[in-house]
């Protein structure tokens, strides 16, 4: 279990809590009516862990990253609404983001992108134009076009036109947030995670 601890000790106030989280949901069985849970743990850990390593491969790819972070999430979302069908991708994306995520988290994601007149954009539309960059990798082979904030500057992208105010990793944490969320959602106990923004 180290390393689903390790992994997650950075979204807790404590590594103990952390492992107590952890610990609850690993021990979950496979006929245990709430054993999704345990599965979400899982591959948020391994999705998020895909979207870190990309760098090493890819430097400076981030549509690459996010593209991981947003199967994650729409991953999550599936399996806690116990969706078993085909297809609805987009759907299940946008209410990982409206539902599950955590209001705080919501206000933070929508802090974090402008339109190119500086206008702000709701989670929906944030959702669906990084949706959108999601498509553009998978369907058409483009990871190179899109950009987080570097740390020193906001980014303009012009495919889509939004103007990026937070960095990948940032964006990073919110899902990590919102699958624990939904974790703890399914699980039946509200989560002791570190808040952020």
């Amino acid at each position: 279990m180290d390393e689903w601890i390790e992994f997650y000790t950075s979204f807790f106030i404590s590594r103990e809590e952390a492992a107590l989280f952890v610990e609850r949901f690993e021990s979950l069985s496979l006929e245990h009516s709430r054993h999704p849970a345990k599965i979400m743990m899982h591959q948020t850990k391994r999705m998020v862990s895909l979207a870190d390593d990309l760098p090493k491969i890819r430097p400076q790819r981030e549509a690459l990253q996010l593209l991981f972070l947003l199967i994650c999430a729409e991953h999550i979302s599936k399996l806690h609404d116990n969706f078993e069908g085909e297809g609805q991708s987009r759907a299940y994306t946008r209410r990982f983001f409206e539902e599950l995520l955590p209001k705080s988290y919501r206000d933070t994601l929508e802090r974090g992108f402008s339109s190119i007149d500086c206008q702000p954009l709701t989670v929906r539309k944030i959702v669906d134009l990084l949706y959108d960059v999601r498509c553009d990798v998978v369907h058409e082979g483009r990871y190179w076009g899109f950009h987080f904030h570097d740390g020193r500057t906001r980014m303009l992208n012009t495919d889509p036109d939004v103007i990026v105010n937070m960095r990948f990793e940032e964006l990073r944490e919110i899902v990590v947030h919102g699958c624990i969320e939904a974790v703890h959602k399914y699980g039946g106990r509200r989560p002791q995670s570190r808040r952020s923004g």
